[in-house]
């Protein structure tokens, strides 16, 4: 058979032919699977860091976002705390401008009152003069010390910038470093100041920047840990990993506990030299952000030979580089394997043909043909054929392994795929949270908005509910206001499901775990252990969140959560949003709460307790007109007291003083809910009386006036003052006047006839003077 020419011919020719199938074989798959499978294994590092960067940055726009919101929530608050202080330094100077106080007494009691007002976190409210000179500071160390010399540890000036400042432009912020009010250490202060040109004096109040600066640490760790439990994780081919490290090469994260929290700085890198951190910083400027440099591997350490490829990305946000890097034979590994496999079957294939042409060379070259034409489509890239060659021979044997390896091969390419597509999902997931949180920040940016706007408590707590229900739409709660005794929560809104019970409508803060400890309480869905009676026993979820501002509970809002998969986690969501909505409420609670205190404090007398002349100018004229349009009468009764600078001259001021408080009691005692009392300045006093006619109001004056005369005893010591009497002057609208100015008048012009006429008696403007009991009291 040897020297047979046609065995020859077709011995060489399969010869040939089983050769060129191998080279084939080899050439068309060898090289593209290898370029491919690491092509891919390039991309999925690249992927991975690039995902994990996406998350980063996010959380530091969150980080930030917030940041920015505390921050003007504050200035806002610093400015209309100085506006209010400035509005009753505007009322005292009202008052010195109308004659009704001295000056120098005015500015007593403006620094005297600035000087006692606190508020927040021990924060308050201080002047200084043009000279920077504090003149009103809650401090006894600072209260009239001179700070136009002294500077912040810093070395910068604190008072001078502000005066200035105040002085140029009327008003701005100013940020330096000041000690708390009774502690010791320094830390940053944003200042709000404020310019009064009339007294020549600048006020502000400040915040310390320390309490944002703490949380926004806070959240950055929150945010850092649970990047490293994603990172400590996450694999990239077989040894890959993801690392974190700050501009000042500290490394932050990293699989290694022995290079976790240490600085990288003189790790070096072998191949050149110089800092391996150093060259990573450099490269993540470039485009590729792609450095390749040699090191050891952990089981053959400290022989710097092998070739390893990162990836790194610069975070200018939080100044991290977050990089990703893998051994470049791991990346090669699986092409390596496939070629190591391909060739062994290419040469089991060459083998085969060899001996197949001695046994069976006729049946060989069609098998063999239609082998060449499937290796030649999977050259092509398509791995779903397969040789149906079905034989039980070496042939049959060629032909399945040959399926077996496409089977393999295509299982490696599919499962490589399948993990990216898991790491993927997990991002997506990340992702998923993420845009939750920005949701959840955009609904709270909102209400802070809201609140911003409100006037009144009632829209503070419909903001309240509109934002649960966006943040919490498959819970229900409700929000309860403590009472001025505080004894009972009352319900002030609700959302979601109605409460069940008329319980529900009014608690007892004793019963709420919630107020007593000042903090978050509840239990998550499906426990049964908890203390408050007022929440369900059964397997429900609850969450009892206080409405805590300066220090003060002021209600609590309670959140009825339903059952979910993940109840833990849940739980710690809501009472993180519960925290947040509870705060901003509260705060702007009690900025409304105080905003009408000092209303009040404008508008009344702090001596009698009765209104201002500021607050008669305004009711008068709303008086005036609802009697035009209903076409009622008015009565103005216009009162003084008898003697008083001899009673000042004999028994003091103090005694003068206590006159006027218990005279204004007595008119408080002695007018109706209608009626408007108020000091008219000094020693007179002027009282208006709704839809009264001539008679009801000289029967008003009369009336008044006896008791004074009867009741109106002094206490001094062992003495008694005895003979305090009143003068009164009656007006009626529109009869004695159809203007304030008029009706006052009217009534100015009667009074000053009672007191020349022998006082302790009532005079009307507008007929005969009313019966007295005696005019013989000395003028």
């Amino acid at each position: 058979m040897l020297k047979s020419k046609l065995f020859l011919n077709a011995f060489s020719t399969i010869v040939v032919g089983v050769v060129v199938f191998t080279i084939a074989i080899y050439l068309f798959s060898v090289p593209w699977i290898g370029k491919m499978v690491a092509s891919m294994e390039e991309r999925s590092g690249q992927a991975v860091l690039n995902s994990v960067f996406e998350l980063a940055a996010n959380s530091h726009r969150d980080i930030e976002a917030w940041r920015e919101s505390a921050l003007a929530s504050h200035q806002r608050e610093l400015r209309n705390i100085t506006l209010l202080v400035e509005s009753y330094i505007r009322q005292m100077q009202g008052e010195v401008a109308q004659g009704r106080l001295g000056k120098d007494e005015a500015r007593r009691r403006i620094l005297e009152a600035v000087r006692h007002l606190k508020y927040g976190n021990n924060d308050y409210v201080w002047i200084s003069d043009y000279s920077s000179r504090l003149i009103s500071h809650p401090d006894p160390k600072l209260h009239g010390a001179d700070f136009s010399a002294v500077k912040d540890v810093n070395g910068n000036f604190i008072v001078p910038p502000m005066v200035q400042g105040g002085i140029r432009d009327g008003e701005g912020f100013h940020s330096y470093w000041w000690r708390r009010l009774g502690e010791e250490t320094a830390v940053e202060k944003l200042t709000y100041y404020r310019n009064i040109p009339e007294w020549a004096w600048v006020i502000g109040t400040g915040v310390y920047v320390d309490d944002v600066e703490k949380e926004v640490q806070a959240r950055k760790k929150a945010v850092t840990d649970k990047l490293r439990q994603h990172l400590h994780a996450t694999r990239i081919a077989n040894t890959g990993y993801l690392y974190v490290f700050d501009a000042k090469m500290q490394m932050l994260i990293h699989p290694n506990a022995n290079i976790e929290h240490t600085n990288i700085a003189n790790l070096l890198n072998p191949a050149t030299g110089r800092s391996l951190a150093q060259e990573l910083i450099a490269v993540a400027d470039r485009p590729d952000g792609k450095l390749l440099y040699k090191w050891d591997k952990p089981s053959d350490p400290g022989h710097y030979v092998y070739d390893k490829i990162a990836w790194v990305r610069h975070l200018p946000g939080f100044d991290w580089y977050i990089a990703s890097s893998v051994y470049v034979d791991e990346m090669q590994s699986t092409a390596d394997t496939l070629t190591k496999r391909i060739l062994i079957l290419s040469v089991l294939a060459f083998i085969t043909g060899i001996l197949g042409a001695y046994i069976f060379l006729r049946r060989l070259i069609i098998p063999i043909s239609r082998l060449a034409d499937t290796a030649r489509k999977i050259g092509e890239g398509d791995l779903s054929v397969k040789t149906d060659i079905v034989r039980n021979d070496e042939i049959g044997t060629l032909a399945l392994v040959f399926n077996s390896m496409v089977d393999k091969l295509k299982d490696h390419i599919e499962h490589l795929e399948e993990r990216v597509t898991e790491r993927t999902s997990e991002l997506s997931k990340w992702v998923g949270e993420l845009e939750r949180r920005n949701r959840e920040t955009a609904v709270l940016s909102r209400m802070g908005d809201l609140l911003q706007a409100c006037r009144l408590p009632e829209e503070i707590f419909a903001v309240m509910a509109t934002t649960a229900v966006d943040l919490f739409p498959q819970d229900s709660g409700q929000v309860y206001l403590l009472d001025e005794v505080r004894e009972h929560l009352s319900l002030t809104a609700s959302w979601g499901e109605a409460p069940g019970t008329p319980a529900d409508q009014c608690l007892d803060p004793r019963e709420c775990w919630a107020i007593r400890r000042a903090k978050p309480y509840g239990k998550p869905p499906g426990s049964r252990q908890h203390l408050c009676r007022h929440c369900p026993a059964d397997g429900a979820g609850f969450l009892c969140v206080p409405l805590l501002a300066q220090g003060t509970v002021q209600g609590v809002m309670r959140l009825l959560t339903r059952p979910s998969s993940e109840p833990q986690q849940q739980f710690e969501a809501h009472t993180m949003l519960g925290e947040t909505i509870a705060e901003h409420a509260a705060l702007a609670l009690a900025n409304l709460q105080l905003h009408e205190r000092l209303h009040q404090q404008s508008i009344h007398d702090v001596l009698t307790g009765l209104f201002n002349r500021r607050y008669l100018d305004e009711a008068l004229t709303r008086e005036i007109s609802r009697a035009r349009r209903q076409g009622t009468m008015i009565g103005l009764l216009m009162l003084d007291v008898d003697h008083f600078k001899q009673v000042n001259d004999t028994y003091g001021h103090e005694a003068g003083d206590a006159v006027l408080h218990k005279l204004g009691a007595l008119i408080a005692e002695t007018t109706r809910g209608e009626d408007i009392a108020c000091r008219f300045g000094g020693e007179e006093f002027t009282i208006v009386l709704a839809d009264t006619d001539p008679t009801g109001a000289q029967t008003k004056a009369e009336l008044l006036r006896r008791r004074v005369d009867e009741e109106l005893l002094l206490n001094l010591g062992e003495q008694t003052i005895e003979t305090i009497t009143i003068s009164l002057g009656v007006a009626v609208y529109p009869r004695d006047g159809e203007t304030p100015q008029a009706l006052l008048q009217s009534a100015d012009r009667a009074l000053y006839e009672a007191k020349h006429s022998g006082r302790n008696r009532v005079v009307c403007a507008s007929g005969p003077e009313a019966a007295t009991p005696g005019s013989s009291l000395a003028s």
